[in-house]
């Protein structure tokens, strides 16, 4: 893309301008690269030189080595990881940043780096290629310029020129896309801006670009280097925190030179502390001589409390529940006596609960799960044939109106019209002991 106002077209030259990185990507093939032995029976090949070897050594140095997993090569003396497996080549990729001064700028150079071996080959094959470049100034404006990335977005186009792209794309993945966390080069040039904020000779292993922007914005980052308190400030990067929570506690934790090794464990902690009631200006609470005991006590105190609250809540419920039990009992008590009958249907009300998930279970319908019985203007009545059950009763006690009659399943059963018309010529019956 080609440069559209006056800081792209300066970063776009100033970037024709810096030197190659040559030292760096010697410094580069030496440390930043995996350093294993792959062994596979009794033989090593050591993925620093690609030469092969039979370990027969015996020294105090082999034995001490051999203990921590690990093995010196014979022929490049590295101490190499031992990998228990049959690779025969190693494939390597890691990420470079070189921070630098340029102008006004604090510039961020990501390298792609990548080694090839194989194994018993007599050359390493080494492949880098500038990729990225973060342009930031002293007002926290980012300008990037970069290589084109293949249509997916997920290798690079090595060919092509670094250009100015856009810094944020159309979701949170591709806004990330140029913000590297490489391995930093150890010669580090820093704005004077960024020094007088807290930042010496590393970037506190976070992001080196939301770090850098969110030093030069309105946050706390620069509370964090300043007190060396590292983990909160790793803590906010992950969780896009600029300001502290609970900031006066941090400040006691300051005072009294404590440093947060756990964050997210002590803002839970903190939280807890706040739900009851502790004062959290005291240094005795929030500066914890063991956070994870004192954090497990109040977890397992706020676990009791919960179960309480869930144990009142269930007995609340449950007397509620009796309560209505009750009061549907006494509501009841008037048709204790009611039975309408002909030549073979016999209806009587259902007067208990018990009865009604009774009613329920053998019509297979929801006269009892759609709690019919604590409704008050309510009377269920069952029909039976033989005590056999056929059709299930709702009679309105405010307009006594038969509403709903139902067979098993919900169907109507071949008696319910003379079911319904039954209720119906005993209405004035049901309707002198509602009112009585």
């Amino acid at each position: 893309m080609k440069p559209r106002n006056k800081r792209e077209r300066e970063v776009a030259e100033l970037s024709a301008k810096l030197p190659n990185l040559v030292k760096e990507i010697e410094w580069a093939k030496v440390h930043i690269f995996s350093k294993e032995a792959h062994k596979c029976k009794d033989e090593y090949w050591c993925s620093n030189c690609s030469h092969t070897w039979i370990d027969t050594c015996t020294s105090d140095l082999s034995v001490a080595l051999d203990i921590a997993n690990k093995v010196e090569c014979p022929y490049c003396h590295e101490k190499l990881e031992v990998k228990v497996s049959r690779k025969q080549k190693n494939d390597d990729v890691e990420y470079m940043t070189v921070a630098t001064v340029i102008g006004r700028y604090q510039v961020l150079r990501h390298v792609y780096c990548n080694k090839f071996i194989r194994k018993k080959d007599a050359f390493t094959h080494y492949f880098f290629s500038e990729v990225v470049q973060e342009w930031i100034s002293e007002d926290g404006k980012r300008t990037i310029m970069a290589i084109s990335m293949n249509m997916g977005g997920t290798g690079w186009l090595y060919s092509e020129p670094l250009s100015i792209k856009n810094e944020y794309g159309s979701s949170y993945y591709q806004a990330e896309r140029y913000a590297f966390n490489g391995v930093l080069y150890p010669k580090i040039k820093l704005l004077p801006i960024l020094k007088k904020y807290g930042l010496k000779n590393s970037f506190c292993e976070c992001t080196p670009s939301r770090l850098i922007k969110g030093l030069l914005g309105k946050t706390d980052f620069e509370l964090c280097i300043k007190t060396k308190q590292i983990p909160m400030l790793r803590h906010m990067l992950k969780t896009g925190r600029m300001v502290l929570e609970f900031k006066h506690s941090f400040n006691i934790c300051n005072r009294n030179k404590y440093i947060i090794k756990d964050a997210s464990m002590w803002l839970d902690y903190i939280d807890l502390l706040s739900h009851f009631g502790k004062d959290l200006r005291n240094a005795h609470y929030v500066c914890p001589k063991n956070l994870k005991k004192a954090h497990d006590y109040y977890v397992e105190k706020r676990r009791k409390e919960i179960e309480l609250e869930n144990r009142k809540k269930e007995e609340r419920a449950l007397l509620l529940q009796r309560k209505e039990i009750a009061e549907f009992e006494r509501r009841m008590a008037k048709f204790a006596e009611l039975t309408i009958q002909d030549s073979s249907l016999t209806i009587s009300p259902l007067m208990n609960v018990d009865e009604f998930m009774q009613e329920g279970q053998a019509m297979h319908h929801c006269v009892f799960s759609a709690g019919y019985w604590k409704r008050k203007d309510c009377l269920i009545l069952s029909a039976k044939i033989e005590n056999q059950r056929i059709e299930t009763i709702e009679v309105n006690l405010k307009t006594f109106a038969v509403i709903q009659s139902r067979a098993k399943c919900n169907e109507t059963s071949e008696h319910h019209d003379k079911i319904v018309g039954l209720v119906k010529n005993n209405i004035n019956k049901i309707r002198s002991l509602a009112t009585a």
